[in-house]
């Protein structure tokens, strides 16, 4: 059973329909209802007409072939698994797991492989109150499955009567709740107990965590060829997280981004292989395989996560020179252009909540819910689901890139079609310096990037009195090394140049369009995220928000610059006085312990809730928390029970058993054990912040929107 965990894999049929249903009367059910509610059912088809069941006949090795109805008995009916392929749509697997299938119409046959051939739309109608048949529509021919024959009808007379032949054509069918299916593959969250215990009042505090740095949709970025792994595929598991050949090429030799942001060496090598054995990944040190699929996000939320926020991903440059430098990967990939994958990643998410929602019965019954308004996320959270937020991260926002047409009018344009996606934050800069901001600095790799992207390396300036500043390494004498990024260099014809020190701050900070995107972003009510922003750009953020008396600005993990003695930034404080929100990058039981207080102390002196979120940044080109250096001696143990009374085993995916004890943040299910790990031993300050940090986080949503200042403000 794929329906929620904590009925368990046993669990039957009719427990799994009641769930389903529980919420609608018989009189109220709708015929979509209960189609929705087949979703991981087991079931026999019959005809209501002759009472045959759908059968396959037999070939000399006992496989099935042809499938037609028979007059067999109920044991002798193929069984069939209803797996959600999209709503309404479902996959049908026989006991071999084989796919029910048609390439002709009226013909069925049993498949080894999915595709449009087995899929079926299925439609239900009404016969009696409560009671419904159910028709198959194959999606390759269009034509339903159907069972023709000759209905005998008496016609009376005075002397007795005598029968005629009617003919009959059946679509609809009764659909036999049957049990022993073989159940579609699927990874477990390995959670019991009771999910309501997760509602609550929508006017209550919300207890439970914010994670403001998330990329969902990563696997489509960078054109689809850099980050392997996707949320969500309508033919499940097997093909959203199979084997990463696919798009890393044999032993991970096309993934050149991974390979040397984390090893240093294009050439590293890797076992690429996905489920069901996942030998190497998913695990807390690569950076480009996803870690998000909606079973893993599941687990999570069982674990405390209330409210993500989802950083719609792209940078084009990076993307343009992954295709130059492995073009044999690179067929039939996405646009690199920055608005054309942020609209590509916008709607994968509505189509993964559609999918989520039809794999627990229906619109409406997954946990996984898109909100656009503070008020949409608390309705959602007391009604016990996940509530999902989007945001943008790019390089070239708004298509806004140092070499592209940008003007007030584009921005203006492309603002209002990202706030009209349902879009709600925004990084001005991210990696590289553009129109409208620069960009924080960051050396080597992602220097070059900024040649690309610009037409010069970062240029800097010693930092302010205020502000600590990067080393920046003249030439590239170790990445420079590297054969693919050696001719990288070669094509830009030159190297930068920095001065001995460690006190090097960009020189840029907003531009004239960037402090128009500011001020109409606040018209709008959006999140402005400082992170990534050179901390002349932030100051002058600051600068526009104190003059307009705003809330709605962030550092949702850890990008801002320091003070010169490591303190936070005085930036960072008047963020935090602003009424803004803070969420530090990841760092599990053992960092948090450490990190969160310097943060939650900042917050103490303000007069707002006293909470600090996370921000893992997973599949971001983000690596995660490992094992607790004395995780061998003083382990998380399993299973474990949470503050919300859930009990949680180890999670198991496909033939590998993860345990954060030996595995860390491996892939984002093993947020909720990192939380329990730091229930236990972060102490109990630390912990109460990040479980007030999804309620923080809404406060401050909400004193944004609150905020209706019309006059545009310029930096001081």
């Amino acid at each position: 059973m794929n329906g929620y965990p904590f009925l368990g894999r046993q669990a039957g049929a009719g427990v799994l329909l009641a769930l389903l249903l529980a919420p609608c009367s018989a009189a109220a059910l709708t015929a979509a209802d209960a189609a929705g509610a087949l979703a991981q059912r087991c079931v026999a088809i019959q005809s209501p007409g002759t009472g045959e069941y759908y059968a396959g006949s037999l070939n000399l090795l006992g496989t099935e072939l042809l499938y037609r109805f028979r007059g067999v008995p109920l044991s002798g009916a193929a069984r069939f698994f209803l797996k959600p392929a999209a709503p309404g749509v479902f996959l049908l697997t026989d006991h071999e797991g084989k796919y029910l299938s048609s390439l002709v119409p009226q013909t069925e046959v049993a498949a080894p492989a999915p595709g449009l051939n087995t899929e079926w739309r299925v439609t239900g109608r009404e016969v009696a109150p409560g009671s419904f048949q159910f028709q198959l529509q194959n999606r390759l021919t269009q034509a339903p499955i159907q069972k023709e024959y000759l209905r005998t009808d008496w016609v009376k007379t005075w002397w007795g009567g005598y029968p005629v032949l009617t003919p009959v054509v059946e679509k609809h069918f009764r659909l036999v709740a049957q049990s022993g299916c073989r159940t579609y593959p699927e990874i477990t969250s390995n959670v019991r107990g009771d999910p309501s215990r997760l509602k609550g009042s929508v006017s209550a505090p919300v207890r439970g965590v914010v994670d403001a740095h998330t990329h969902i949709t990563s696997w489509e970025f960078m054109g689809g060829r850099v980050m392997h792994g996707a949320a969500f595929h309508r033919y499940g598991v097997p093909f959203a997280l199979d084997d990463s050949r696919r798009t890393h090429g044999p032993n991970g030799s096309l993934d050149l981004i991974g390979n040397i942001f984390v090893y240093g060496n294009p050439a590293h090598q890797y076992d690429t292989r996905g489920w069901p054995d996942f030998p190497w990944w998913p695990n807390h040190v690569q950076l480009t395989h996803g870690g998000y699929y909606y079973k893993w996000m599941e687990r999570a939320w069982l674990g405390g996560l209330r409210l993500t926020v989802t950083h719609l991903v792209e940078n084009e440059v990076l993307c343009n020179v992954q295709s130059t430098i492995n073009p044999v990967g690179w067929v039939g990939a996405n646009s690199c252009n920055e608005m054309d994958s942020i609209r590509l990643q916008a709607r994968r998410l509505r189509e993964m909540q559609d999918y989520i929602d039809a794999q627990y019965g229906g619109p409406g019954k997954g946990f996984f819910r898109l909100v656009t308004s503070p008020a949409d996320a608390r309705r959602v959270i007391a009604d016990g689901k996940l509530a999902v937020v989007m945001s943008v991260e790019a390089s070239e926002t708004l298509n806004c890139g140092a070499r592209d047409s940008c003007t007030v009018a584009s921005i203006e344009a492309g603002l209002t079609e990202l706030y009209n996606l349902g879009i709600r934050g925004l990084f001005p800069a991210h990696k590289f310096d553009n129109q409208l901001s620069g960009a924080v600095l960051e050396d080597g790799f992602i220097n070059i990037g900024e040649a690309i992207s610009t037409g010069h390396y970062y240029e800097s300036e010693h930092c302010d009195e205020h502000t600590r500043g990067k080393a920046m390494t003249s030439g590239f004498p170790v990445i420079g090394e590297i054969p693919l990024v050696g001719g990288l260099l070669g094509q830009i014809g030159f190297t930068p140049h920095y001065e001995g020190h460690a006190d090097h701050c960009n020189i840029r900070g907003l531009t004239d369009k960037g402090i128009y995107l500011i001020n109409r972003m606040i018209d709008l009510n959006m999140i402005i995220d400082l992170d990534h922003l050179s901390a002349k750009a932030a100051r002058q953020v600051m600068d526009i928000v104190e003059a307009r008396g705003y809330s709605g600005v962030v550092s949702s993990h850890s990008f801002m610059a320091d003070a010169k003695d490591g303190s936070l930034h005085r930036d960072f404080q008047r963020l935090l006085d602003a009424g803004g929100f803070v969420a530090p990058y990841n760092q599990g039981a053992e960092g948090s312990r450490n990190s969160i207080p310097r943060y939650l102390a900042a917050v103490k002196k303000t007069p707002y809730l006293k909470a600090v979120g996370i921000g893992t940044d997973m599949s971001g080109l983000g690596g995660q928390p490992g094992p607790r250096s004395n995780a061998a001696s003083d382990p998380l143990v399993y299973p474990f029970t949470s503050e919300f009374g859930l009990i949680f085993d180890r999670q198991v995916s496909g033939k590998r058993t993860f345990d954060l004890n030996a595995d860390g943040m491996a892939h984002y299910g093993m947020l909720a054990d990192l939380l329990q790990d730091m229930r236990l031993r972060s102490g109990p300050e630390v912990y109460e912040a990040v479980m007030q940090s999804a309620e923080g986080y809404l406060q401050m949503w909400e004193r944004a929107e609150a905020n209706t200042t019309t006059r545009h403000a310029t930096p001081r």
